[in-house]
């Protein structure tokens, strides 16, 4: 019922109140802003002439200016040779995994890489015997309370594969 109303309200009087808007006077746009004349500015000559004019006492206070820069960033060759890091760190090789091209090449010695940290732990999950934490450490270039640590709160994952229940091994009660 609400529907019906509202349309007949709606389209009560529209073509007079079409006419009434269209014969509106339509406002006019805002005066345009003079950086948008600038072509027509610089073809005028005594705006390129001041333009293009020097002022001589902006130049003698850009003369007094003095910049001086203290980067501490910024290094300068000395002699002409090659530029050696501050600390030269030790790496090893580390023992890559199957990722061919994606596994780390090169460890800084104390570390080790994703793969070798969980192929450590496998080693030591399947043989403690033979991997132990003093072999580890030795191995891997690692101290051995790092290795101790590891070995005691980091365990690696393993996969249990459960049997699926079908409706004939479920037992009857």
């Amino acid at each position: 019922m609400g529907g019906r109303l509202a349309r007949v309200f709606r389209t009560f009087n529209v073509e007079s109140r079409a006419r009434r808007e269209i014969s509106k006077e339509k406002p006019r746009p805002a005066p345009r802003h003079p950086t948008s004349r600038l072509d027509e500015l610089l073809d005028n000559p005594r705006i390129k002439e001041e333009i293009y004019r020097k002022d001589d006492r902006l130049l003698s206070l850009l003369k007094d200016v003095y910049v001086q820069s203290r980067d501490s960033s910024v290094r300068v060759k000395d002699g002409g040779g090659e530029h050696l890091p501050h600390k030269q760190e030790e790496k090893r090789l580390t023992k890559l995994g199957h990722l061919g091209d994606a596994d780390v090449k090169k460890v800084s010695k104390g570390k080790i890489s994703i793969v070798e940290a969980l192929m450590l732990l496998n080693n030591h999950k399947l043989n403690p015997q033979i991997w132990t934490a003093e072999k580890i450490a030795v191995e891997y270039s690692l101290e051995l309370k790092d290795v101790n640590s590891l070995l005691e709160f980091f365990i690696p994952f393993t996969v249990q594969e459960f049997p699926k229940e079908t409706k004939k091994a479920i037992k009857s009660t």
